[in-house]
């Protein structure tokens, strides 16, 4: 499958929830043991033995919504996308306020491109939790990537006032803004996912830092998009993030009139198959611009 298949929920906390509720629920010991074994193994990541012990769980205790959940989530982890939809369903089916079930079958159905599904299931939960800062958030990506930049800013800003220190939400937020041009608003939601992102989340600042940059060529603000690309470097080890700062480097000491480092960015951005003809392209207008004199 082409499309990535993106992490459901972080995993600490996922245990964390889910421990906590099913020590609430009177369980059969049969259930109880299968479930906490499944558990043993999921945490350790060893989710296709666990898929059993899940399995075997709901077999004891036909009502376990939190069994169902990590059968589900097991199955998604092992890429058995149509079982893990299903059992996310089941879920729902036994507890309908159990965001968390809606959240995860959500993201599953985007991700395998069942984008009308996942718009229900977001809406699903705004029905119950109008301000589920996370259900908000899923539809503004959605409608992002659809490029429906009116709903997905309507969606985007209410995430944020449900949790103004979701770092992912002003990601979106800029992104919207650089979809419509609006690039000094794209800048700044960038600045405030960078400021609201953990210092131990590297990869994200990176990315986060990339586009604050490449905000900055495009609003013509080379300053500010040297510095910020620089830390994107220093921030990230993707090889594609690293050539679009070194191409974006490079087009900043252009429009600044440093052509040796222009062309020191630009060979460096050559190196990567994405970026090596737009590169060369800007490596032969520098050596050579009579070529291009008109």
């Amino acid at each position: 499958m082409a499309k990535k298949i993106f992490q459901l929920i972080a995993f600490s906390f996922l245990f964390y929830g889910i421990v906590i509720s099913q020590s609430e629920d009177k369980r059969s010991q049969a259930a109880g043991q299968a479930y906490n074994t499944g558990m043993d193994l999921a945490r350790k990541k060893n989710f296709e033995q666990a898929i059993p012990k899940f399995l075997e769980a709901i077999k004891e205790d036909a009502n376990f919504p939190q069994a169902n959940y990590m059968l589900a989530y097991a199955y998604q982890k092992t890429n058995k996308y149509n079982k893990a939809e299903a059992a996310f369903k089941n879920t729902i089916k036994l507890d309908d306020k159990f965001e968390k079930a809606y959240i995860s079958l959500a993201k599953l159905q985007a991700a395998i491109d069942k984008t009308s599904e996942a718009i229900n299931t977001y809406k699903a939960v705004l029905a119950f939790n109008p301000t589920s800062a996370k259900a908000n958030f899923g539809l503004a990506k959605i409608y992002y990537q659809q490029k429906d930049f009116r709903k997905a800013i309507k969606f985007v800003n209410k995430s944020i006032e449900s949790d103004p220190k979701y770092a992912q939400a002003y990601n979106i937020l800029g992104l919207i803004y650089i979809g419509k041009k609006q690039y000094a608003k794209g800048a700044e939601a960038f600045e405030k996912a960078i400021a609201k992102t953990s210092s131990r989340q590297k990869r994200l600042k990176g990315t986060y830092y990339y586009r604050l940059g490449e905000a900055y060529v495009h609003a013509k603000n080379y300053s500010k998009a040297e510095g910020a690309l620089l830390n994107a470097i220093k921030n990230t080890r993707k090889n594609n993030v690293k050539a679009a700062c070194n191409f974006n480097l490079g087009l900043v000491y252009k429009n600044k009139g440093q052509s040796q480092k222009a062309l020191k960015y630009f060979k460096k951005a050559s190196g990567n198959k994405s970026w090596k003809q737009s590169a060369e392209y800007e490596i032969d207008i520098i050596k050579n611009p009579d070529k291009y004199s008109y």
